[in-house]
C-alpha cells in the first residue's frame, strides 16, 4: 500500500501527540506525555506495516519499483520530524528548561532534511527495480541507523535516566519512543530490501 493514503491520519497523530505532550510538559505528567508519544509511534508502525507486509507474503509481484523504500524513508523523515517539533515544542512552550533541548530537536530537524534527501534520490520509479545504487546506499544507512539507535536505545535504559526527576525527562520520552519507532523501521526496511532481492522474479 503506497504511504500517500496514510498520510491525514500520520499528520493527525503527529499534531496531537505534539500539542499533548506540551501539556503534560507543563504539569510533569509523564505518563500522558509517554501515551502521547505511543500514540504517534503505533501511527507509524501500523503505516509500515501496511507498506511492507504485502511484500513479504508469498506470490506477492515483487515488480513494484523501489517505492516501498522511499515511502520507509519518509516515515523515517517523518518520525524525526516529529521528535525535532516535540523537543522544540515542549522546553519552549511548556514551562520545562534543559540546556541542551535546542541542540537535539536541532539535530532531529537536521536528520528528518537528510532522510529526505535520501527519499528523494529514490523517488524515480520508471522500472521494476530503478536506482539500484540509491537503493544500496540507503539500506546501508539504515543498517548503521539500526545499530546505532539500538545502542543508544540500551544506553538510555541501562543507565537509569528513565526514572530522573531533572528536566530531561521528557526529552527522554521523545527519545524512547523516537528511537525504537526508528529501529523497529530500520529492521522492517532491511528485512523487505531481504526479501525483494530473494525474489525469483528479480533474479530472473
Amino acid at each position: 500500500m503506497p504511504l500517500r493514503p496514510l498520510l491525514p491520519a500520520l499528520l493527525l497523530a503527529f499534531v496531537l501527540s505534539v500539542l499533548v505532550g506540551v501539556l503534560a510538559a507543563a504539569r510533569n505528567a509523564g505518563v500522558p506525555l509517554a501515551m502521547a508519544a505511543g500514540l504517534f509511534a503505533i501511527q507509524v508502525l501500523f503505516a509500515l506495516a501496511r507498506i511492507n507486509a504485502p511484500l513479504w507474503r508469498a506470490g506477492m509481484p515483487q515488480a513494484t519499483g523501489i517505492r516501498w523504500a522511499r515511502d520507509n524513508t519518509v516515515l523515517a523523515a517523518l518520525v524525526y520530524g516529529w521528535g525535532a517539533t516535540a523537543m522544540l515544542a515542549i522546553y519552549s512552550l511548556s514551562g520545562l528548561s534543559w540546556r541542551h533541548w535546542w541542540q537535539y530537536g536541532v539535530g532531529m530537524a537536521l536528520l528528518a532534511s537528510a532522510a529526505l534527501l535520501c527519499a528523494g534520490s529514490l523517488a524515480d520509479d520508471r522500472g521494476p527495480y530503478p536506482r539500484t545504487r540509491s537503493l544500496n546506499i540507503v539500506m546501508g544507512v539504515t543498517a548503521a541507523q539500526a545499530v546505532a539507535v539500538s545502542l543508544g536505545l540500551i544506553y538510555l535504559v541501562t543507565s537509569g535516566k528513565l526514572h530522573t526527576t531533572r528536566p530531561d525527562w521528557a526529552a527522554n520520552h521523545i527519545f524512547i519512543a523516537g528511537g525504537v519507532t526508528i529501529a523497529l523501521l530500520s529492521v522492517v526496511s532491511l528485512l523487505t530490501y531481504r526479501r525483494i532481492l530473494a525474489s525469483p522474479q528479480l533474479n530472473a
